[in-house]
């Protein structure tokens, strides 16, 4: 016997991918009055905007604020009805942590370059000598980095190796997870190289820190930034996308009009198709359909969050603020968010003693073992000896690793790709190219 037939249906835009990118893209399409159906592999919705529930409270698994930059999310929250759950982080300072010593983040810094290397806070990390050669950045003529200048190579060339190494290099690796010899200038926000070239880097580092809300630089949500995938899910169904999820895009291929989106149960003809998965993916989809993806999977790495719940009374004096980047040859983590620490909500959650940390880590392969570094890692960044009796709860959940890449060339009309397949991180960003991207 044959197998059963394809159902076979046809809609404006087909997205694939149920992330807060597919979903960002799929509610604008609806919203646009276009008919709309969205693909999503796994059994959830969410991606990188995951949950996970721990002792009774839901926690971000994932992605856990968002940069106020441009505005873009905090629009999308107003439209949503989420404005008043918009939150900001208790105003501690974040510490970088190394093998010889610890020391709070200067206040005035943008992406650990010092915007006024004189401060105080900028000298108590740098010495006199380190603040000097920072400074002379200042009395510099602007000149336009190289193309392929990378932040590690400005940095030290404008701001000198101390500041580069003790400042600039924990923040930019902590949030990119990437070395600063391999990530380029402009991977850091657009048009980056040719402002420095204009002004030097502190001068842009001013301009770009003063060009942000008014506020904290990030904001999230109460009970979680992961609310956003719902609230979005439902305000793109309530206008007529379809979302269907344990669907697997097995072939995407153009036709006379368009594309066929196919599955193992349907086959779909649509005008056009976002695409909203992680590079790899996009290489395997459409690698053959575009010229040049820049998805470069035989160095894929990845990105790994543990959460540990814990009864520890000794960080109710918060001793490292609301969060810890390390230094290399600390611990196997390269970051640590003291969450609870950091936002009101979770602490009022909690019962007196309890407290949720957060370790990010870089890891080779998928499956590579890290829970079991985690109170270790802790311990060592949050300068506490925390008992591994004291975790009452934990998890640790994997993604692709998403910094900043190269965005896919060569598409072929109808065909779009966003999000981390397009090379961008964060959410601002994201939700910035969806709402400019031409698809409707």
């Amino acid at each position: 016997m044959g197998s059963e037939p394809l159902a076979h249906s046809s809609t404006d835009v087909v997205v694939i991918g149920g992330g807060i990118t597919g979903l960002l893209a799929a509610r604008r399409a609806a919203h646009a009055g276009l008919g709309v159906v969205l693909v999503e592999a796994g059994e959830r919705l969410g991606g990188r905007l995951a949950s996970v529930t721990l002792e009774g409270v839901t926690l971000d698994a994932g992605a856990e604020s968002f940069a106020t930059r441009g505005g873009h999310v905090q629009r999308l929250c107003e439209e949503l009805g989420l404005s008043a759950d918009v939150v900001e982080p208790r105003r501690e300072p974040a510490w970088v942590v190394g093998p010889r010593a610890a020391y709070p983040l200067p206040a005035t810094s943008w992406l650990g370059i010092p915007a006024y290397p004189w401060a105080r806070d900028v000298r108590r990390v740098l010495g006199w000598s380190g603040a000097a050669r920072a400074a002379t950045d200042l009395l510099r003529p602007g000149r336009a980095p190289a193309a392929d200048a990378t932040v590690g190579s400005v940095s030290r060339d404008r701001l000198g190796t101390r500041a580069t190494e003790r400042l600039v290099a924990p923040v930019v690796t902590g949030v990119y997870t990437r070395d600063l010899d391999s990530l380029a200038l402009d991977a850091l926000a657009p048009g980056l190289r040719k402002d420095v070239g204009q002004r030097g880097l502190i001068r842009t580092a001013r301009v770009r820190r003063a060009a942000s809300p008014p506020g904290a630089a990030v904001r999230s949500l109460r009970g979680g930034l992961h609310r956003l995938i719902d609230a979005v899910a439902a305000d793109a169904v309530a206008q007529g996308a379809r979302i269907e999820t344990q669907s697997l895009v097995s072939a995407l291929l153009p036709t006379s009009d368009g594309w066929e989106v196919t599955t193992a149960a349907q086959r779909i003809d649509a005008q056009r198709v976002v695409v909203a998965i992680p590079p790899h993916r996009v290489d395997e989809l459409i690698g053959r359909t575009a010229t040049a993806v820049g998805a470069d999977t035989s160095r894929a790495r990845y990105v790994a969050i543990t959460s540990l719940v814990l009864d520890a009374p000794a960080l109710d004096a918060t001793p490292r603020g609301t969060g810890v980047l390390a230094q290399p040859g600390l611990t196997r983590a390269k970051a640590l968010t003291h969450a609870s620490a950091k936002w009101e909500w979770l602490a009022q959650h909690l019962p007196a003693g309890r407290h949720v940390v957060r370790l990010s880590y870089t890891l080779s392969h998928a499956d590579e073992e890290v829970s079991s570094f985690a109170v270790s890692d802790a311990s060592a960044l949050l300068g506490v000896d925390l008992d591994p009796g004291s975790v009452v709860a934990q998890s640790t959940h994997v993604w692709l690793d998403a910094a900043p890449s190269a965005p896919p060339v060569g598409l072929p009309h109808g065909l779009h790709v966003m999000g981390a397949g397009a090379g961008l991180t964060g959410l601002a960003a994201i939700a910035q190219q969806v709402s400019s991207a031409d698809f409707v």
